[in-house]
């Protein structure tokens, strides 16, 4: 299986700066977005801290030396346990840096990410950033967000119609940075030929439908211009806040060395 990948971020129409920030490391298998909060740039360290240690962790990890952070799920495997354990790290680096400088304090940011090892993908997120997969045509959520209005429509309080509008649609229940520990989730998959993975802060989906990203993806030429269609469809409705799109699509593998896998399989 061949991956094919592309992430970008945008600062929009309306935010001074842009406190997103993404991860494309493919030496490690690794992909991601966060999406910062706090004044005077806080959110953008937050963020940044967030992704630098988490790959920082994993380069570790691969050479044996990053203990486990936290417990072990027994439900998930070992590779979505290892970048759990990734999340939690990057959690106390926030939480550190946050405590260190007054101007600093408070402040936190989204995490979602996954890792994918061969045709396993392990998924970790913790606030409201999303995962998505395209896969048959059918597009699918992966991811629940920790949000105050996501709360109430999964009780059936409100509507996803009645949460875009919401406003309290920006209050979080779970951030990376808030307490020296956070509750992180996993999730796993087997990926297949032909799905697309989709990483997303909430500056995409808060201003276009899932549909419209659905339809997007599906008559993209290639994952670039997916990106770039994505983004320039947020800030066309208004660009409300930064946007980070990264995408991960699963091609079958061509040529020679495809062939010899095929055969010995």
């Amino acid at each position: 299986m061949q991956l094919t990948t592309f992430g970008l971020t945008d600062v929009g129409k309306v935010r001074p700066h842009n406190e997103d920030s993404i991860l494309l490391a493919p030496e490690l298998h690794l992909y991601a977005v966060a999406d910062g909060m706090g004044g005077h740039k806080a959110g953008e360290f937050a963020s940044r801290i967030c992704l630098d240690t988490m790959k920082d962790y994993l380069q570790m990890a691969a050479k044996g030396h990053a203990p486990l952070v936290g417990e072990a799920d027994s439900a998930h495997s070992d590779a979505a346990n290892l970048l759990g354990s990734a999340v939690r790290f990057a959690n106390r680096a926030v939480f550190e840096a946050a405590s260190a400088k007054p101007e600093w304090r408070g402040m936190g940011t989204t995490i979602v990410a996954l890792t994918v090892n061969g045709s396993h993908v392990s998924i970790a997120h913790v606030g409201d950033s999303r995962a998505y997969l395209l896969r048959g045509g059918k597009f699918s959520q992966l991811t629940e967000d920790h949000s105050w209005v996501e709360e109430q429509v999964r009780a059936g309080l409100m509507s996803h119609e009645e949460a875009m509008v919401a406003k309290g649609r920006n209050v979080l229940t779970r951030a990376m940075g808030q307490n020296d520990d956070v509750k992180v989730d996993l999730d796993e998959l087997e990926l297949r030929t032909g799905d697309t993975l989709l990483l997303c802060s909430d500056g995409l989906f808060g201003m276009v439908a899932d549909e419209e990203i659905a339809a997007l993806l599906a008559v993209s030429a290639s994952v670039e211009k997916a990106c770039t269609e994505l983004v320039a469809c947020a800030n066309g409705r208004g660009g409300r806040d930064n946007i980070s799109v990264v995408l991960i699509s699963a091609a079958e593998e061509k040529g020679l060395l495809a062939g010899v896998k095929r055969l010995f399989s």
